[in-house]
């Protein structure tokens, strides 16, 4: 079968026990993958095909492929969040599908808007992810055009064809209760640390235990690298000291008393919501929930609001009072609306 299939590396290597074995790799070379498969069988020629059809290939240089592997070596590339690489680069490998071979020069000339506005718009059935695929293209040409390798970034103040916003998905405080209440222990505890603390959903099931000190819970966000501080509130010290008692090294864990994977996590929160009954609302949307009520319990003036959520947030002040007022409240009427249902 080796001598049949072009490139197959065949390596005997001799085991602890004395023993030879012969592993198959899809070519010679560090990174080959090895051929799990058994040999002169038809899934081992399957295999073979799957791995070199996807081998990596260097891209040719002056191509938007090639502008994408520069992008991809820099320092602040590598630097982003492990979730948001996994992304880009999905969204990468379609965009090299489509515009790879096509020199960085065509990319400056006059046409070349249209074009990218075109193949988005193939797109329109999901304006979200459409939204995201350019704006990732866009972000790649804003790099090379500071970077002098290319004169003009043609996808500069692209309309975004998704308009939704999460402004009116705040949580209902009978939902709320709902979660704190009838949840499984595990989910309920991942719900309550999310509204008391503000936080994202990987900053708080990777948050190790070190990270409370008996008064203060210390956090550095994976997403924007920003470091803070917050005095843990009464309702979340239970889970605090339980962790600390139980010497774990992550303050959340799942049924099972093991640290949560993402995926785990969000399969376990996908099921507990429906057997809730609980829908119309995210996981992410407590985050905001947590903003926008506190903002209107707050018995402080606006400025004071605004630095003392961006100080537990981890936004920017600016940022802080962006999101209440475009994503979330979206005007007083609903702050004061909130504000006498939650009373």
């Amino acid at each position: 079968m080796e001598g049949k299939l072009v490139g197959v590396h065949k390596v005997n290597v001799k085991l602890a026990d004395g023993t030879t074995a012969t592993y198959y790799y899809a070519w010679r070379g560090k990174g080959a993958p090895r051929i799990m498969s058994k040999p002169g069988t038809k899934a081992f020629t399957q295999e073979y095909i799957r791995l070199t059809r996807d081998r990596p290939t260097k891209a040719v240089e002056g191509t938007i492929s090639s502008l994408i592997e520069d992008f991809r070596a820099t320092a602040k590339y590598k630097a982003l969040a492990p979730s948001t690489r996994k992304d880009y680069e999905r969204m990468f490998g379609l965009i090299k599908e489509v515009f790879g071979v096509i020199p960085v020069a065509a990319v400056e000339a006059r046409g070349s808007r249209r074009r990218f506005l075109e193949w988005r718009d193939t797109m329109k059935d999901a304006p979200r992810s459409a939204d995201m695929h350019i704006g990732l293209l866009s972000r790649l040409f804003a790099w090379a055009k500071d970077n002098e390798i290319i004169l003009r970034n043609p996808l500069e103040r692209v309309e975004k064809l998704h308009e939704g916003s999460r402004r009116d998905t705040v949580w209902t405080m009978e939902q709320i209760n709902t979660v704190l209440t009838r949840a499984a222990p595990h989910i309920r505890s991942v719900a309550c640390m999310a509204l008391w603390t503000m936080q994202r959903q990987a900053d708080l099931l990777t948050m190790p235990m070190i990270a409370f000190d008996g008064e203060r819970v210390s956090i550095k966000q994976g997403k924007t690298g920003a470091r803070v501080r917050i005095t843990a509130a009464p309702d979340i010290l239970p889970i605090l000291n339980e962790a600390k008692e139980a010497k774990r090294q992550r303050v959340l864990v799942n049924s099972f008393g093991q640290s949560w994977t993402s995926s785990g996590f969000k399969a376990s929160w996908r099921k507990e919501m429906a057997k809730l009954g609980i829908s119309g609302v995210t996981f992410h949307d407590l985050r905001g929930t947590a903003i926008t009520y506190a903002y209107a319990h707050l018995d402080r003036s606006h400025e004071e609001k605004i630095r003392l959520i961006a100080e537990i947030s981890g936004h920017s002040r600016e940022d802080a009072e962006g999101i209440i007022r475009r994503h979330y409240l979206a005007g007083q009427e609903v702050i004061d609306a909130i504000s006498r249902g939650t009373r």
